[in-house]
């Protein structure tokens, strides 16, 4: 299921642009105001222990948002909000998005990288047969 955070900006009364730490701290008073510890010998209700999971769950699902993308859900992609521009998350965001390959795709050449280490293996193979084959020839 996926969170509607639609729904859960409008429960901590938030825009959708608002910075993480706004966020964390809205989150953070509701919390508090359903937590069962909170309330003392009053026994909580079905419903606030059912929207106290689900605004638990949702800020899991929006802090690994934010986490990956650099911004809230719901944000404008270009907005700057009030939060900080991580220029890294630019950066890092096409290392994120891996493409997953169709069955009928050929698969792609090694990388140089990749032949050189391989060269280097089967050398290094070779010299240790030569090695041994010498070693054992010296001892006849």
């Amino acid at each position: 299921m996926t969170p509607d955070f639609s729904l859960v900006y409008s429960q901590l009364d938030l825009p959708p642009d608002c910075s993480l730490e706004e966020f964390r701290s809205a989150y953070m008073r509701r919390i508090a105001e359903l937590h069962p510890d909170r309330r003392g010998s009053e026994p909580a209700s079905a419903e606030a222990q059912a929207t106290l999971r689900e605004l638990v769950s949702t800020y899991v699902a929006v802090t690994r948002f934010h986490r990956r993308y650099g911004r809230m859900p719901g944000a404008s992609p270009r907005s700057s909000g009030n939060h900080a521009f991580n220029p890294m998350m630019t950066a890092m965001r096409p290392a994120l998005q891996i493409p997953v390959a169709s069955s009928n795709e050929t698969t792609e050449k090694p990388s140089k990288a990749t032949a050189r280490l391989v060269v280097i293996i089967v050398v290094l193979g070779l010299l240790l047969a030569f090695w041994e084959i010498t070693r054992l020839l010296a001892t006849r």
